[in-house]
């Protein structure tokens, strides 16, 4: 039984509330390290794995609607979340300028180009 292909506007609005939705979860995940030794360094494992949930979903996103497009407005949508949460207003701020939240604001901007790729990929061989 094949479904009928998702509209244009439904598919867009599922990647931007994905998207919103892997901000958010992946900021409250990203605060989460390991320091081996003491405070002088820090292994972010927690912005490992908001990574991964965003790649993930992305993923999911990009197979569901058969396009790697949408998986940048998936990223997109992910990176304006984690930017709007990352303002300093007053003394407000979930993202602070450390290694975990260095690695997951840039690895958003990392994380979501290399998924658009692989989605791409997997779509083109299975045509």
């Amino acid at each position: 039984m094949a479904f009928p292909t998702p509209k244009r506007w439904a598919v867009l609005a599922a990647a931007m509330g994905a998207g919103v939705g892997a901000g958010l979860l992946g900021t409250a995940l990203h605060g989460h390290a390991w320091f081996p030794d003491g405070a002088n360094s820090a292994v972010p494992y927690g912005s490992a794995l908001a990574l991964l949930l965003l790649a993930a979903v992305s993923m999911f996103v990009g197979l569901w609607s058969k396009s790697s497009w949408i998986v940048v407005w998936c990223g997109a949508a992910a990176y304006a979340t984690a930017g709007l949460l990352s303002m300093q207003l007053g003394s407000f701020g979930m993202i602070f300028d450390n290694t975990q939240g260095r690695v997951w604001l840039y690895g958003i901007a990392f994380v979501t180009p290399l998924v658009a790729w692989l989605a791409w990929a997997v779509l083109r061989a299975r045509n």
